[in-house]
């Protein structure tokens, strides 16, 4: 009777861990479709900004000097576990990439505990957004921080090392320049379109826009990020689901086993005992 309340009091534990991972792996599905569902609006709001940048840069008279420096580099990792190899993986990337001059900007507790692991130090550090509806927020905090450290120190570049979203259980890791901008990336007007009406010098108007279009890639990024968090934990979670569901089946057949010996035993009890009584 030991051995059989043993194993059901384990099968009990596993199936109320067998509901944790459940609920888990719901809760990533949900968070990478509003994630994904995100994107195209935020990534056409980018296309608008890039498209006013185009039509700024003919009124330049000269390109933008870019500064001498350190680059600014920005790490975007998970703020909770239980996601697999995620946060391995985007280490592994930034210590391919990071020199020993290099600035830089953690989000993600995760990252930034591996980060102080391995002796580099963190300029500045924020909690990693969990879900898609606080990445605006995120991203706002992000760009004034790297807007405030490139007033403070010169930097030559603003790059982001990220997780790009590809669908349910895939993700890649990337490195994307940010600053300064790439200005034959952006689309220029037609000749036959009017010169845009404005109040701005062309060179302040283009630095405005160059921040908000900083802002429009943060948000990007980090919703990418969140998708790809979740969805690495989607497929941890539903690897966990199948073995802890394996697990909970094997202790219900050894509970089956354990059953039938001691049926069998108390038959032979009874037997060996009506033998005696005969004799």
């Amino acid at each position: 009777m030991a051995r059989l309340a043993e194993i059901e009091a384990h099968a009990a534990s596993m199936k109320s861990l067998l509901g944790v991972v459940s609920a888990m792996r719901s809760l990533a599905a949900i968070r990478v479709q509003e994630a994904s569902r995100a994107l195209p609006g935020v990534r056409r709001y980018a296309g608008v900004i890039a498209g006013a940048i185009g039509a700024v840069l003919p009124l330049l008279d000269e390109p933008p000097k870019r500064d001498s420096g350190p680059r600014l580099m920005v790490l975007l990792s998970s703020e909770h576990g239980f996601a697999g190899g995620y946060n391995e993986r985007l280490m592994e990337k930034a210590d391919q990439s990071l020199r020993p001059d290099d600035l830089l900007f953690v989000m993600g507790a995760r990252g930034a505990a591996v980060v102080a692991e391995r002796g580099r130090k963190a300029l500045w550090q924020a909690a990693m957004p969990t879900r898609c509806g606080g990445t605006q927020d995120g991203a706002i905090a992000l760009g004034e921080a790297v807007l405030r450290q490139m007033g403070q120190s010169k930097v030559s570049g603003v790059e982001v090392i990220f997780s790009r979203f590809r669908q349910m259980g895939l993700w890649s890791v990337e490195q994307r320049s940010l600053l300064p901008l790439d200005l034959t990336a952006f689309p220029l007007p037609q000749p036959a379109r009017p010169v845009p009406l404005r109040h701005l010098s062309a060179p302040r108007l283009l630095e405005k826009l160059a921040e908000d279009y900083l802002q429009a890639l943060l948000t990007e990024v980090l919703v990418e990020a969140v998708a790809s968090e979740n969805s690495a934990r989607f497929a941890a979670m539903e690897s966990a689901h199948d073995n802890v569901t394996k697990k909970l089946e094997q202790l219900q057949q050894d509970a089956n086993l354990v059953r039938q010996d001691e049926i069998t035993t108390e038959l032979l009890d009874l037997v060996t005992g009506a033998e005696a009584a005969e004799r």
